[in-house]
Parts: C-alpha cells; sequence; structure tokens
C-alpha cells in the first residue's frame, strides 16, 4: 500500500551550511492539502561505536548543547559531499579520538525524524581500534576520552548519562549485534 504524499511546492525560510528550513505544500493520498508542513534539513552523519581489541569501549563525554547538559557519547560527525558514511566515520574517529579502526560494521541509515526529516544517521560498530595519535579536530566542543567497559556503559545509561537518542540506538544496535 503506497500511501506516499505528493509534495506540491516547497519554499525554503532559512539556509546555512548546517540546516535548511523549509516550508512544504503537500497533497494527502486522500486528497487533502497541507499548506504548510515544516522540515528540517540537516547534513546526513555517521556515529559508531568504537571497540577496541580488549573488548573495551571509546566514549567521548561531552557538552552537548542542543541536548543541553554532559552526557556520554561516541564519535560522530557530518558525511562530506562526495565521501561515504564509512569514510566519513573513519575520518571523524581519528580526528576525534586519535584512534583508527580495522572493521566497520553497519548497522543501516535512519531519518532522524520521521515527521521533520532532521537527515539521516548511519550507526556503525567499529572494531580493532588503536591509537595512532592524538586527536586532530576543530570542532567547537571539547570532551573527554574515556575507555569503558560495556557494563559501566549500561550503567551510565541506566544513570542518565546517554541523553541523545542516536547515541542510544547506536549503542543498543552494537549490543544486539555483539550479544553484549
Amino acid at each position: 500500500m503506497n500511501n506516499a504524499w505528493s509534495v506540491k511546492n516547497r519554499r525554503e525560510l532559512y539556509v546555512s551550511p548546517f540546516v535548511t528550513l523549509s516550508v512544504e505544500a503537500v497533497s494527502l493520498p486522500d486528497g487533502r492539502i497541507v499548506d504548510d508542513y515544516h522540515q528540517v534539513h540537516l547534513p546526513d552523519y555517521s556515529i559508531a561505536v568504537p571497540i577496541l581489541a580488549d573488548g573495551s569501549i571509546l566514549t567521548l563525554w561531552q557538552y552537548k548543547h542542543g541536548a543541553r547538559c554532559y552526557s556520554m557519547t561516541f564519535p560522530a560527525g557530518h558525511v562530506e559531499p562526495g565521501e561515504d558514511a564509512v569514510g566519513a566515520m573513519l575520518r571523524e574517529l581519528r580526528e576525534e579520538t586519535g584512534y583508527v579502526a580495522e572493521q566497520a560494521i553497519g548497522f543501516g541509515s535512519y531519518t532522524v525524524s520521521g515527521n521533520q526529516g532532521c537527515g539521516r544517521a548511519h550507526l556503525f560498530a567499529l572494531t580493532g581500534c588503536r591509537p595512532v595519535g592524538v586527536a586532530d579536530h576543530d570542532d567547537l566542543e571539547t570532551f573527554d576520552l574515556k575507555v569503558m567497559t560495556v557494563e559501566e556503559i549500561n550503567a551510565a545509561i541506566d544513570q542518565g548519562h546517554c541523553t541523545i537518542l542516536p547515541q542510544l540506538a547506536v549503542w543498543l544496535a552494537t549490543r544486539a549485534h555483539f550479544g553484549f
């Protein structure tokens, strides 16, 4: 059953390199017209759980302004034009942490908001991670790298320290894949 909406027109309200806000006029399958359906266009990004050879996990603890709190996170970053999601993730791992990975295991790509869009998150686990240098990033954010056990990460989540949904999603996908 195809219940796709038909976009009749689209008007951009705000455009920047990081976000575009638009309003669409859409036709619903039953014939109704909605003249003001807002969309938020964000760049796609990759996010991964980096697993070290001993089974421990590399985490980043940082203030995230969208969540308005200090949170446990995993490496993530935008997919640049001409770059694939795996390449973006491996680049971000190296830039943010100084680590490289032997293998990337993909868990799929997901629309962040079912109603407004908000880009797509590409989820991965990275295995065989090891340090090869120092972090080399120009993010506004500063963070603390912390190597944690699976149990410590689960406890941090239970205590409310993972406050960003895609971060939790990549952890749950990793747990399901590896059976932690």
